[in-house]
C-alpha cells in the first residue's frame, strides 16, 4: 500500500504555495517546492495532480502568471508582499464563489426534486423546527424507541 504524503493539512499549504508562486509554474518545478516544504523524499505530479483543489489552483495559477504584464521596475518588499497577499486572497476568493455555485447548483436540484415529489416547502419547514429541538424531547412526542 503506497504511502500517504499528502494529508488535509499539507493541501492547504500547497495550494497556498501556488497562489502565491511567482516565475514560471511548471509540475516539476512545483514537486521541487513541495518536496523541499513539506521535507518529502519524493512526490510525483499525478500524486499532486489527483486533488481536484490542487489541480485547479495550479491551472488558475498558470493561467494568472500568464496574464500577468510583468512589471521591470523594481518593488519595495512591502509592495510586494501586499500583492502576494492580494493574490493569495484573490485565488482563495475565487475558489470559494466556485464552492458556493455549486452549492446552489446544488439547492436547485434538490428544489426540483422536492417539487416532482410533491413536497411542499412548509413541510420542509416543519422538519427544520424538528431538528432544533433535542432528541430526547422527538422520541418523547412521537412515542420512539
Amino acid at each position: 500500500m503506497p504511502k500517504i504524503v499528502i494529508t488535509a493539512e499539507n493541501i492547504i499549504d500547497i495550494v497556498h504555495l501556488i497562489d502565491t508562486w511567482k516565475g514560471k509554474l511548471t509540475w516539476p518545478l512545483l514537486c521541487k517546492e513541495v518536496i523541499k516544504m513539506l521535507e518529502l523524499d519524493s512526490v510525483t505530479r499525478q500524486a499532486l495532480s489527483s486533488y481536484e483543489i490542487i489541480q485547479k489552483a495550479f491551472t488558475a495559477r498558470q493561467r494568472a502568471l500568464r496574464e500577468e504584464v510583468q512589471d521591470d521596475s523594481k518593488q519595495s518588499s512591502d509592495v510586494e508582499y501586499l500583492h502576494n497577499q492580494i493574490s493569495s486572497l484573490e485565488a482563495e476568493l475565487n475558489r470559494a464563489e466556485m464552492k458556493i455555485e455549486a452549492y446552489e447548483q446544488r439547492f436547485i436540484l434538490w428544489q426540483h426534486n422536492a417539487y416532482i415529489n410533491g413536497i411542499r416547502m412548509d413541510t420542509l419547514d416543519d422538519a427544520r423546527n424538528m431538528l432544533e429541538q433535542p432528541l430526547i424531547e422527538i422520541k418523547r412526542k412521537s412515542g420512539g424507541a
